[in-house]
C-alpha cells in the first residue's frame, strides 16, 4: 500500500507541466495542515481528580488567545483556491454543467459515504457502552468538518453561472456579494434578525469564490500582482478586521465557541471577507518566494502527496480526535487527560497528543484512501431530476450532519440523514471503482485548462 501510494505520488509529481501554478496546491496544503492542527489544539479534554470531565474549546481557558484563530482560521484560502481551480476547468473546454458538477460533487462526496458508514457502525455497537454525552460529542465532532463540503458542493453548483457572472461583470461581481453580505450582517446585528445570518454561507463564501476567479485570471495572462498590491491588501483586510472586531461589530474570535454567544463561523460574517483579503494579500506578497520554494523536488512530492490524500485527511482528522478522546478517557482512569488546562504539563502533553492523533489518522487515511483516489468516472445521468436531485441531497447530507450532528443527545441516529446520504451516493453514483488502470494525476486534484494541458500559457 506504501509502495503504491508514493509510486502514484512520484510519478504524479515528476510529470507536472511547468505551466503549472504549484502555489496554488501549496497554499491548500499549508491551509489543511493548520486546520488539522487548530482543531487539535483546540480540543481540551480534563478528567478532573473527583473522576469529572469537562471538554471544550482550548480556547474557553485561554480567552486572550482568541487573536490566534486569525492565524488558524484558513478556510478562506480553501474557497480562494476552490475559485481558482473551478475557473481554470470552466476557462478551457470542459464538459456540459450535467456531466462537469457531477463529476466534482463525486470527488467531494464519495470520500463522505464510508465516514458515515463508519459512525452508524460505531453508535450502534457503543450506544449501550459509553455515555449518551460523550457519544453524541465525538460523532458531532467527527461530522464537523462536512460543513464545508456543503457549502463547497453549493459553489461547484453554481461555478458555472458564477464564473460566467464574473466574466461579463468583473469585479462588479465582487463588489455586489460583498455588500450583500455586508447587508446581511446589518439586519442580523443591527435589526435583530437573527435567522437571515444564514444567507451569508452563499454570500460570505461565494465573495472568497469570486476572488479566486480573479486570481486565475490574473495568473492566465501570465502577469504576476506586484508585491505592493498584496501589502495593501493585507493591511486594509487586516485593519478593517482590527476595527469592526474592536468596536465590537464582530466577535474577535474566527471560530466558534461552544457558548460563547455571537460567531463569526456558525453562520459566517463579513469578517471572513475582511480576512480572506488579508490572506489573499499574504499570498500575492509572498507569491516569487512561494513559486521558487514548491519547484523543489522533495517539496514538491509532498504537496502532491497531501493533495492526493486531502479530502480524506480533512474527513477524518477529527474521528481520530474522537477515538482518542473517547478511549483517552476509560483507559488508566483517564491518565491522558488528567493534567489541568493551562499548566506546563498540560502544555508539554500536547506534543505526544498531536503526535498520536497523527498516527491514528494516518493509519485511518490508508484505509478509505480509495475512496478518493478511485472515484467512479462513468458518465452521469442524463436524467435531470437524478442529476440535480443528487447535488441538492448531497448538500443536505453534508449541511445535515454538520448543524443536526448524525446523533441525537440521547444517543439515537438521525435515520434521515442516514437515508438522504445513500440516496445522494446512488443519485451522483458516488461510489469508487477500487480498480485503478493508471495512476492518479495531479490533474484530478485541480483540472488543467486547455492550454495547460497543451503545455501553453
Amino acid at each position: 500500500m506504501i509502495k503504491t501510494f508514493t509510486t502514484m505520488v512520484r510519478t504524479a509529481a515528476d510529470n507536472t507541466p511547468a505551466s503549472r501554478n504549484r502555489v496554488v496546491d501549496a497554499w491548500r496544503v499549508v491551509a489543511l495542515m493548520f486546520v488539522v492542527l487548530g482543531h487539535w489544539l483546540s480540543a481540551s479534554i480534563w478528567v478532573r481528580p473527583d473522576g469529572s470531565i469537562l471538554a471544550g474549546n482550548t480556547l474557553e481557558w485561554f480567552p486572550a488567545a482568541e487573536h490566534l484563530t486569525w492565524v488558524f482560521q484558513v478556510m478562506p484560502i480553501f474557497f480562494l483556491a476552490g475559485g481558482f481551480a473551478n475557473a481554470a476547468a470552466l476557462s478551457g473546454s470542459p464538459p456540459d454543467a450535467n456531466t462537469w458538477t457531477t463529476l466534482r460533487a463525486r470527488r467531494l462526496f464519495t470520500p463522505v459515504v464510508p465516514l458515515v458508514v463508519v459512525w452508524v457502525v460505531l453508535v450502534l455497537l457503543l450506544r449501550n457502552a459509553v455515555p449518551n454525552d460523550v457519544l453524541h460529542a465525538g460523532t458531532l465532532s467527527a461530522t464537523l468538518p462536512l460543513w464545508f463540503i456543503g457549502v463547497y458542493l453549493v459553489m461547484v453548483a453554481l461555478a458555472p453561472l458564477t464564473f460566467e457572472w464574473w466574466r461579463r461583470t468583473g469585479w462588479i461581481s465582487v463588489a455586489i456579494l460583498a455588500v450583500a453580505a455586508l447587508s446581511v450582517d446589518v439586519l442580523r446585528f443591527g435589526a435583530n434578525v437573527d435567522d437571515v445570518g444564514w444567507i451569508n454561507y452563499l454570500f460570505v463564501w461565494g465573495f472568497v469564490h469570486q476572488l479566486g476567479f480573479a486570481w486565475f485570471d490574473r495568473d492566465r495572462i501570465g502577469v504576476d500582482i506586484p508585491p505592493v498590491m498584496g501589502a495593501i491588501a493585507t493591511v486594509v483586510g487586516l485593519g478593517a478586521l482590527i476595527a469592526t472586531t474592536g468596536m465590537g461589530w464582530y466577535p474577535v474570535s474566527m471560530v466558534t465557541i461552544p457558548g460563547g454567544g455571537m460567531s463569526n463561523m456558525t453562520p459566517p460574517t463579513f469578517a471572513n471577507g475582511f480576512l480572506a483579503i488579508a490572506q489573499a494579500g499574504i499570498i500575492i506578497g509572498t507569491m516569487k518566494f512561494a513559486r521558487d520554494f514548491v519547484t523543489r523536488r522533495m517539496v514538491w512530492r509532498f504537496v502532491v502527496g497531501v493533495s492526493v490524500a486531502m479530502m480524506t485527511l480533512y474527513l477524518w482528522h477529527l474521528t481520530s480526535l474522537s477515538l482518542l478522546g473517547a478511549a483517552g478517557i476509560f483507559i488508566a482512569d483517564g491518565w491522558l487527560f488528567s493534567f489541568e488546562p493551562g499548566t506546563a504539563v498540560w502544555w508539554w502533553m500536547r506534543i505526544p497528543f498531536i503526535v498520536i492523533l497523527a498516527v491514528i489518522t494516518i493509519g485511518l487515511a490508508a484505509v478509505f484512501l480509495p475512496f478518493e483516489t478511485a472515484i467512479y468516472r462513468g458518465p452521469s445521468s442524463r436524467n435531470v431530476v437524478r442529476w440535480v436531485g443528487g447535488i441538492v441531497l448531497a448538500i443536505t447530507s453534508a449541511g445535515g450532519m454538520a448543524l443536526a450532528g448524525l446523533v441525537n443527545k440521547d444517543a439515537t441516529l438521525n435515520w434521515w440523514i442516514v437515508g438522504v446520504t445513500i440516496t445522494a451516493a446512488a443519485a451522483l453514483s458516488a461510489w469508487p471503482t477500487f480498480i485503478r488502470r493508471r495512476p492518479v494525476s495531479l490533474d484530478e486534484v485541480r483540472p488543467q485548462t486547455d492550454e495547460e494541458r497543451r503545455g501553453l500559457r
